[in-house]
């Protein structure tokens, strides 16, 4: 009778440490999809100063970001799309979004 409940505890000891990982995982996996959630977005103009086709990147001096709480600055960001760099040249003046996901920068649209 003792080597069968040690036996029950030992498998509901188990199970439990099993659930746990998977509840674990599964806060894990909330958590790398949480930053998408809470993409925060900003509008602003700018003069392009620089523009890396090849990287699909693009150096703008620009005025304040409302909704991203950045200060006017000369910053690179990648586009999302190389083909978005295809009719911009250096000094020119332009309107562009730009999105942040807690980690990176990218403009999305850009005019």
């Amino acid at each position: 009778m003792k080597a069968f409940l040690f036996i029950v505890l030992f498998a509901v000891a188990g199970a439990g440490s099993a659930f746990a990982q998977t509840e674990s995982g599964a806060q894990h996996l909330a958590q790398a999809q949480a930053p998408a959630a809470s993409q925060k977005t900003g509008k602003s103009t700018g003069l392009i100063q620089q523009i890396d086709r090849e990287k699909g990147a693009i150096t703008i001096k620009h005025g304040p970001l409302q909704g991203l709480d950045m200060p006017a600055m000369t910053m690179s960001f990648p586009v999302k799309d190389k083909a978005m760099l295809t009719n911009l040249q250096p000094l020119q003046k332009v309107e562009f979004e730009l999105a942040y996901d807690g980690r990176n920068y990218l403009i999305t649209k850009i005019k």
